[in-house]
């Protein structure tokens, strides 16, 4: 039985505005990954399923409820990354039973590899803005001009 799911529809026109920000450091990938060439990997809010379906390194995260509202976005950057960071949201002294309950649903935008950490941080901050979670506020500082997309753009100066 496969742990894939279908985005609902509510999501993904949530995640419309989102995703025209961040394409240029998503990970889209080949039609042979099961993702159909969509970068969001959706899966249910369960740190097991997440590790088997997003093996992404770097990614921003978005956990929804029930009633298809965003509850939380956040962005990690390590090996193991979404579902081990999950588990831990829902280890957290005194909120990880209520998240535990209320994120039903997780989609998570892989980044690509090779984009640097402060573009994960950004994408996390911009999602963040265009969202509007329930949970969570200590998101990256958006800078209004300053996109994914800038940053990866900006030629690295040598001297």
């Amino acid at each position: 039985m496969s742990t894939a799911l279908t985005m609902p529809a509510a999501i993904g026109q949530a995640l419309r505005p989102v995703l025209r920000l961040l394409v240029p450091v998503l990970d889209v990938p080949a039609d042979a990954e099961g993702r159909r060439g969509s970068p969001v990997v959706v899966c249910r809010a369960n740190p097991a399923v997440v590790r088997r379906r997003a093996t992404a390194s770097c990614a921003v995260y978005v956990a929804w409820d029930n009633r298809r509202g965003c509850r939380y976005v956040g962005s990690v950057c390590r090996p193991g990354a979404v579902g081990d960071r999950l588990a831990e949201h829902y280890a957290h002294r005194t909120a990880g039973a209520s998240r535990r309950t209320s994120w039903c649903l997780l989609t998570v935008l892989p980044q690509a590899k090779g984009t640097p950490l402060e573009a994960v941080r950004v994408a996390e901050g911009w999602t963040a803005r265009l969202l509007n979670p329930a949970d969570g506020s200590a998101h990256p500082r958006v800078d209004l001009p300053q996109t994914p997309a800038t940053l990866i753009s900006v030629p690295v100066r040598t001297r």
